[in-house]
């Protein structure tokens, strides 16, 4: 879960000391956070939430990747879309082709 959460701080440009203030936390408290060593209160994980529209499932590791900040707004992981988005014009490619092969085989008749 640290990876998480370091994972939104970054995302939001935000510094240890930045984050302490926003979650309403000491600077001793996020540092052991940021270490590992202990975790946000559920407070703390509903301002996180609430502040920056992070998906509840993903930050407590239920879907995703932790590298990859999952929003509300955005359901779908970008790496998912991107991997769509590339099959739909490797797709798009092979059927222009197909439309091309088929023109030439009309000429031909």
């Amino acid at each position: 879960m640290t990876e998480r959460i370091i994972a939104v701080l970054k995302a939001k440009n935000l510094n240890q000391k930045s984050a302490a203030q926003l979650l309403k936390l000491s600077g001793a408290k996020m540092s052991k956070v940021m270490s590992g060593e202990q975790t946000l209160s559920g407070e703390a994980f509903g301002i996180l939430i609430n502040e920056f529209d992070i998906h509840p499932n993903w930050i407590f590791g239920y879907i995703g990747h932790a590298d990859e900040v999952m929003y509300m707004s955005n359901l779908i992981p970008e790496s998912e879309l991107q991997k769509k988005d590339k099959e739909i014009q490797e797709l798009k490619l092979e059927l222009g082709d197909v439309y091309k092969q088929l023109a030439e085989e009309r000429r031909n008749k």
